[in-house]
């Protein structure tokens, strides 16, 4: 996997005032069965949210762009006190409030002295309508990567782990996305359920087991990263909670492939029983991609890393994992939501965030928007 992949555009939301709205990208004519254009725009805005959580209370060190290997390049400096509460008001201009008691999520990483710092990585909210058309819902956004040691710790481990371990055992992942999710406040992993203590996967159940509400759905979004995070999420909260809720939903941006196995004797099918899973529990499920976007490209379906072979394939039609049989054909396959959109726009003289076809503020938001509010 390339480790500059993730670096091009997915740096912190800061400095958008220059940032402007990519519009090459053609609203497709044909959408999947279930996607409900103006929830994708509200989660799309909810990603953008979660990126600029992350840009408001961290400062990263400047990312060197002839070496990113650089030990001093695109590192965490300065982590603002807490609370890291997102800005709202986009979502709040579509006919929504956050819930007093909404939950500012955090991982743990280390910083440019080497020591381990609590920052945020998302939130969950229940949103209230405002609007007596719309309806209540609960939405967990998680950011894109933001810094180096997302982008060599986390999106480059690409040694497979088994989603929920021995006790759940539901094929195979990334390990990186999975060490995200269910490492906890002492640098230790500890599979699901529950993952270790201050983990991602623990702040999510422990919110959702006192939010439990039948009349409720909830959402799970994210960009890039964060999409790969929502994946997760998804299956974990579907497989322990979506009784107590009335739906489980995913809709993730520019997300890299999750699922990941060996490719030997003993764990050939991991990736393909992950799928599987993943399918029979967060039916109601949609990729949204960029095809000019190299991120939702990585990690390859055969992916070389030292000694073997890593077999890799989305949650949701992969014509490549199909096509060298890691996944089987599913009527799934037809809820991904794809357009083109090179965003030719924003130069290398626009702020960081808003370069590149993989961007969250001018591209993949505004495409979301045009499909929420198309024009006549």
């Amino acid at each position: 996997m390339s480790a500059t992949a993730y670096a091009s555009s997915s740096l912190s939301s800061k400095d958008q005032s220059g940032c402007t709205s990519s519009t090459a990208s053609q609203v497709p004519q044909l959408l999947p069965l279930g996607f409900d254009s103006q929830i994708a725009y509200l989660l799309g805005l909810c990603c953008l949210a979660a990126n600029n959580q992350y840009a408001t209370y961290v400062t990263t060190t400047a990312p060197n762009k002839q070496n990113p290997f650089d030990p001093t390049s695109w590192q965490i400096d300065k982590v603002g006190s807490k609370p890291w509460d997102p800005d709202f008001s986009q979502i709040a201009a579509l006919g929504y409030k956050p819930n007093p008691d909404h939950y500012n999520l955090s991982v743990y990483e280390t910083d440019i002295n080497d020591d381990t710092v609590e920052i945020p990585a998302g939130f969950i909210a229940r949103l209230e309508p405002t609007d007596i058309n719309k309806s209540g819902m609960i939405v967990v956004a998680f950011h894109g990567t933001q810094n180096s040691f997302e982008m060599f710790q986390i999106d480059n481990d690409i040694f497979p782990h088994t989603f929920g371990g021995s006790i759940w055992n539901l094929g195979t992942v990334h390990g990186g996305f999975y060490k995200q999710y269910t490492t906890g406040s002492g640098g230790n992993q500890k599979d699901l359920p529950g993952g270790a203590d201050g983990s991602l996967a623990q702040q999510i159940s422990n919110y959702l087991s006192k939010t439990a509400d039948v009349t409720l759905p909830v959402y799970v979004t994210g960009h890039s990263l964060g999409g790969a995070l929502a994946t997760l999420s998804a299956l974990d909260i579907a497989y322990n909670f979506k009784p107590k809720f009335k739906s489980v939903s995913m809709y993730s941006l520019a997300s890299p492939r999750v699922a990941d196995a060996w490719n030997n004797a003993q764990d050939k099918g991991g990736a393909g029983t992950f799928v599987s899973n993943y399918q029979q529990h967060v039916p109601d499920s949609y990729r949204i991609v960029n095809t000019a976007d190299s991120v939702p490209t990585l990690p390859s379906p055969l992916t070389p890393p030292v000694l073997t072979t890593n077999l890799c394939a989305h949650v949701l039609g992969d014509d490549l994992a199909k096509l060298f049989g890691i996944v089987k054909p599913s009527w799934l396959d037809l809820n991904v939501v794809s357009f083109t959109d090179t965003n030719t726009v924003n130069d290398q003289d626009s702020p960081q965030p808003c370069q590149g076809a993989h961007s969250c503020p001018a591209v993949y938001v505004p495409f979301l928007y045009n499909l929420a509010f198309p024009k006549s």
